[in-house]
């Protein structure tokens, strides 16, 4: 995770393609604090293992701001079963590896970071359910983005650093007209790999990331397959501009 976290960031920036200013500081504001707790965590067991009262490692002040994350269990001695109560009560889902709160930094303003699937390089993905409605009509400004020389997606490559794929809940049949009949759509079919989901809602990739089924969303999923940025369809122009502008740089236009 550290190596995948570090590595997109060092191949962007050496490449001349991101600005390492901005973007070098996003792994100690990710991962420090994450490191952290490891340190003090498994400090405190190998303590309670070795039956040693050795104090633990002190960090600066940024250890404050530890205060709702798993960190150390004092251990005294003769209390086993009181600290193992207490250590894997504080701490098992850290232990298994589904805890892992991150900051917010400038590739990851949430503060947020479910892992999901996907191809590498940067994506966008786009998932609403095709209307004739409001969401025909976000779309069709989210069209712009890929049809529009000036746009972001065109400023920092394009196709050549973006993957870009529309998930919809429309089976094709149903899509397929929509996409053909209406001008702006059908930049859409041109630039995005379309994927038909027709799992339950309760399970769908909506769910997956979080995205409202009836209004849709953009979400930008980073190199390393974590969730950097999400925009509602009528204002992702505004909001992904601002975001790869913080800490990419120009690339090359198609």
């Amino acid at each position: 995770m550290d190596a995948a976290n570090v590595a997109w960031k060092i191949g962007l920036c050496a490449l001349n393609l991101a600005q390492l200013p901005s973007l070098g500081p996003s792994y100690d504001q990710k991962r420090r604090l994450h490191a952290i707790c490891i340190i003090r965590v498994f400090g405190s067991y190998l303590r309670f293992v070795c039956n040693s009262e050795f104090p633990l490692a002190s960090f600066d002040t940024a250890t404050a701001d530890l205060a709702n994350l798993p960190d150390a269990i004092p251990y005294t001695p003769g209390q086993d079963l009181e600290f193992i109560r207490e250590f894997f009560g504080k701490n098992g889902h850290f232990l298994l590896g589904v805890d892992a709160p991150y900051q917010p930094n400038i590739v990851s303003p949430l503060g947020r970071g479910g892992q999901p699937s996907g191809p590498p390089r940067s994506t966008l993905k786009s998932s609403p359910r095709i209307s004739k409605g409001p969401v025909a009509e976000a779309l069709a400004k989210v069209s712009t983005i890929f049809s529009s020389p000036g746009s972001f997606y065109h400023t920092y490559g394009g196709r050549n650093r973006s993957n870009v794929v529309l998930i919809t809940k429309c089976q094709e049949h149903e899509a397929a007209p929509l996409l053909t009949s209406l001008p702006t759509l059908a930049v859409l079919r041109d630039h995005c790999q379309i994927l038909y989901d027709d799992r339950r809602p309760d399970e769908d990739a909506h769910t997956c990331y979080e995205v409202d089924h009836a209004r849709g969303a953009l979400v930008v999923v980073r190199p390393d397959l974590w969730v950097g940025q999400t925009a509602f369809l009528d204002e992702s122009e505004v909001v992904l501009e601002k975001y790869f502008s913080a800490w990419l740089l120009p690339g090359s236009k198609e």
